[in-house]
């Protein structure tokens, strides 16, 4: 045993570091190689290559009693600590502090020239405790926003780290224990390398899960639900109308002539038609509402606990909103209508039988000119005229 924990323990060590590193480095290759690369991915693999070349070098230093005239671990630690936090505010879509912090780094780093081991120590462990927190901070409020728990483990590990540090600096310099400070700082690095590590992995697993998850109930384009998502969403509400006797409504939205501007400016004015449509059926319908896209130039709007009536007023709303918000293309306006179809069931809501009545009231509309809303209620139709 004493063979195992006195001169090969470094190797044993490094070895283990290097398994870690050479496993997310395979993680990393196969993730830059896909059609969305998760954010971040670039900096996190500057950071763990980076910190492998750290731990080589105090590796050599400390089995080869190599004497340096730069402490190059000491650096390594600091910069890597500061390409850590750059990560996480990548990640996290948060570029706030890294100038600020960027100087302090640099200070820290060239402090190596000036001062002491036994000061330089302090330094390094205050600006990695410092780095440390910033990234915990960065990324507990990415995992909590995303509800992504690698995030969360990152942010225990910078937790760790930035405890940890000051406990360290304090049996080294209160208690004048230098191996014993050394070893602590040692040890948290090891712990935090080795969480930050398994965060990551966890963390772009899950956001490829939540990916996937959206592909199957969200519109890529326009961000609205699919149909498959607007069945899952209204599942809660379809078993309140068939308890209660609720009645539900729902408006089928179709843009005319929405080929011909295909075909005449291109899919790419088509697909803004799209999502400008899909903005204003958005911010007009209520938090209670769900809607989606259910087809190329349809979309499906169901509102729970409202009348024929309500749904009406709505739909005129939401008509005159498209309406009043033209295409700009070349200096040439296009007018962009919609025809509307209303529908309304009381109690128990089929969710098939109910967007093809606000179907069938959509057709109506069409034919009775475009720009219009009608409405079916199994009792005769009513159409409305536009405004002239």
């Amino acid at each position: 045993m004493e063979q195992i924990f006195t001169g090969n323990w470094a190797f044993m060590f490094f070895g283990l570091i290097f398994s870690i590193t050479c496993a997310q480095m395979l993680v990393v290759y196969v993730l830059a190689d896909s059609s969305k690369p998760p954010a971040g991915l670039g900096l996190y693999t500057v950071y763990f290559m980076a910190s492998l070349l750290g731990w080589i070098a105090l590796t050599l230093q400390q089995t080869a009693d190599m004497h340096m005239a730069v402490d190059v671990p000491s650096v390594m630690i600091i910069l890597n600590s500061y390409i850590l936090f750059m990560a996480a505010g990548q990640r996290a879509g948060n570029a706030r502090g890294r100038i600020l912090l960027g100087a302090i780094c640099l200070t820290a780093c060239l402090c190596e020239f000036f001062l002491p081991p036994g000061q330089m120590f302090v330094v390094q462990g205050s600006a990695v405790a410092l780095f440390f927190t910033a990234t915990g901070i960065l990324c507990g409020w990415r995992g909590w926003l995303d509800r992504n728990i690698g995030d969360a483990v990152i942010a225990y590990a910078a937790l760790m780290m930035a405890v940890g540090m000051p406990v360290a600096i304090y049996i080294f310099v209160g208690t004048g224990d230098h191996a014993g400070g050394e070893a602590a700082a040692f040890g948290f690095h090891s712990v935090a390398y080795a969480l930050i590590a398994i965060g990551f992995l966890a963390s772009v697993v899950i956001e490829y899960q939540q990916h996937l998850s959206n592909l199957a109930t969200l519109d890529p384009l326009t961000r609205l639900l699919n149909r498959r998502g607007m069945e899952d969403a209204l599942q809660i509400s379809m078993a309140q109308a068939a308890r209660r006797a609720l009645t539900t409504s729902a408006i089928m939205v179709d843009i005319d002539h929405f080929k011909g501007v295909n075909d005449s400016f291109g899919h790419e004015v088509g697909d803004h038609v799209l999502r400008q449509v899909a903005e204003i059926i958005t911010r007009s319908s209520r938090s209670s509402d769900v809607v989606a896209r259910t087809g190329g130039e349809e979309f499906l709007i169901i509102l729970p606990e409202t009348e024929l009536d309500a749904a009406r007023v709505l739909a005129e709303r939401i008509r005159e909103a498209i309406g009043q918000r033209p295409l700009l293309v070349d200096f040439q306006r296009i007018g962009i209508t919609a025809s509307l179809g209303v529908a309304c069931i009381v109690g128990s809501m089929n969710l098939d039988d109910l967007s093809q009545e606000a179907d069938r009231a959509m057709y109506l509309a069409k034919r009775g000119g475009r720009n219009r809303v009608a409405s079916v209620e199994h009792k005769p139709v009513h159409l409305s005229n536009p405004a002239r």
